[in-house]
Parts: C-alpha cells; sequence; structure tokens
C-alpha cells in the first residue's frame, strides 16, 4: 500500500501571487509554497471566510460540469474515430 504525500499539491494558483504552487499544508489548508508570496495563505482565508462555501459550491459545481463537458467530448471524440474508420474501409 502507497503512503499518502505528505503535502499534496493542489491545482490552481494562489490569489496573492498567481503562482499555481499551492499545496495541502499542516490541519489541511491550503498554503502557496512560493517564498515570494505575500500571502501564503490567501487561497485558505477565502475558503474559510464568510463567502467560503459559496467558494466551495462553485468550485464543486465547475468540477461536476468539467467532468460532464470531458465525458461528452469523450463520447463526440469517439463517435469521430468510429466514423473516420468507417469512411476508410
Amino acid at each position: 500500500m502507497t503512503q499518502p504525500t505528505p503535502n499534496p499539491t493542489i491545482q490552481g494558483q494562489c490569489p496573492a501571487c498567481r503562482g499555481t504552487s499551492l499545496f495541502l499544508g499542516t490541519g489541511g489548508h491550503v498554503t502557496c509554497a512560493r517564498i515570494d508570496c505575500p500571502n501564503p495563505c490567501a487561497a485558505d482565508d477565502l475558503l474559510h471566510s464568510p463567502a467560503g462555501p459559496l467558494i466551495t459550491g462553485t468550485l464543486k459545481q465547475l468540477t461536476t460540469a468539467t467532468a460532464t463537458l470531458t465525458a461528452c467530448l469523450d463520447e463526440h471524440v469517439q463517435a469521430m474515430r468510429q466514423a473516420v474508420d468507417r469512411s476508410t474501409r
């Protein structure tokens, strides 16, 4: 069994420095790893602000929408491949 990554990286950009260096820090807090970041806890602050539930809900909706779109695109790509295969026979 593989061990979990001690500080897994997180997709996205830090709202303070726009770096793609977010990770899950101690206690589950989203933190920026860049030394030059003016506010390494900016993402975590947003998630725990009064707007946090709205932000989290929006992220979940976007994740679901992305998965649905990806599935639809996969179906279309597969259909196109089948059509090309049929036309080249």
